[in-house]
């Protein structure tokens, strides 16, 4: 009999990569338009490995920042949003982006300042 309450555990980064390119090269998992599983895993494995370097450096911050590591997760996610932003944009653009998202995630309760030294940090970026 199989028991009901399956608890979810984390995965490290070079499982999680191992088992999504085992999925994508037995066609479990839908595969890209070009059909380049190989391509397509290596884009996944760079993801990943830039997510968990990200939220390593995160949780840094926000550790020395004196925040509760049960808030860690929004400020990883905020993170990973300007890092998101710096990939696909730049100059101008880009810095008036990142303030907006400071805004934005601090109107969900995070604090700024630790938003903007996660930005300076990080990323480079000198906000008023």
């Amino acid at each position: 009999m199989k028991r009901l309450d399956r608890r979810r555990q984390a995965l490290s980064v070079e499982r999680a990569i191992r088992r999504y390119t085992n999925s994508v090269l037995q066609g479990s998992s839908p595969c890209r338009t070009d059909g380049d599983s190989v391509a397509q895993s290596a884009n996944y494995c760079d993801a990943a490995e830039r997510a968990a370097l990200r939220a390593d450096q995160v949780r840094q911050v926000v550790l020395t920042a004196g925040v509760p590591l049960i808030q860690f997760i929004p400020y990883r996610n905020f993170g990973l949003h300007v890092d998101k932003l710096t990939r696909k944009h730049s100059g101008r653009t880009l810095r008036n982006l990142v303030t907006a998202a400071v805004y934005y995630w601090s109107s969900y309760g995070l604090r700024r300042k630790v938003l903007v030294d996660i930005c300076r940090r990080l990323f480079g970026f000198e906000m008023d």
